[in-house]
């Protein structure tokens, strides 16, 4: 089941948020950006990577965070 839309924490709008892809897209996924079903946020994914972008205002947000398992494995 796909996340709930939050709203903009800038502008308080959820019509127009949606996710950031990233990765290197496809062809199906360029296009699918071209239609803004999504925006494309580069090849590369951080933990700082942003989740959610606002069409109406340009502001992204949410962050990804590594799971807590995974940072104790590593640790």
């Amino acid at each position: 089941m796909p996340d709930a839309v939050p709203p903009c924490p800038q502008c308080h709008s959820s019509a127009q948020v949606v996710r950031i892809l990233y990765g290197m897209p496809t062809y199906e996924a360029f296009e699918a950006a071209e239609r803004g079903e999504f925006v494309l946020g580069g090849c590369m994914v951080s933990y700082d990577s942003l989740v959610w972008h606002c069409k109406t205002c340009g502001e992204g947000f949410g962050l990804r965070v590594p799971s807590r398992g995974a940072a104790e494995e590593h640790a």
